[in-house]
């Protein structure tokens, strides 16, 4: 979808793959843990990556009447309902 491949892939994975942090509060530092999925907060990438993984919603979401709204980091979706129209399954 975006054309990304080879070499560009393997920087991404690079950069995404075996990231820690740890938390100090009043000076005391936690143990490292290993993080599990997210990027950077602030980071250049982090934009790129989220409008990435977000774009689908886009392309998806009008097929099944659903209206999305996109801003930074949050992602919201709406159904509208009409109370008199018995309720049809999305995904049946």
């Amino acid at each position: 979808m975006f054309g990304l491949s080879g070499k560009l892939i393997e920087w991404f994975r690079h950069y995404l793959e075996q990231r820690s942090q740890r938390v100090s509060v009043h000076g005391i530092l936690s143990d490292i843990q290993f993080l599990l999925s997210g990027v950077p907060q602030g980071s250049v990438l982090g934009t790129l990556v989220f409008t990435k993984h977000t774009h689908p919603l886009g392309i998806i979401s009008p097929q099944y009447g659903i209206k999305y709204h996109l801003y930074a980091d949050d992602t919201q979706l709406y159904i509208s309902l009409d109370p008199d129209k018995e309720l049809v399954p999305l995904f049946p």
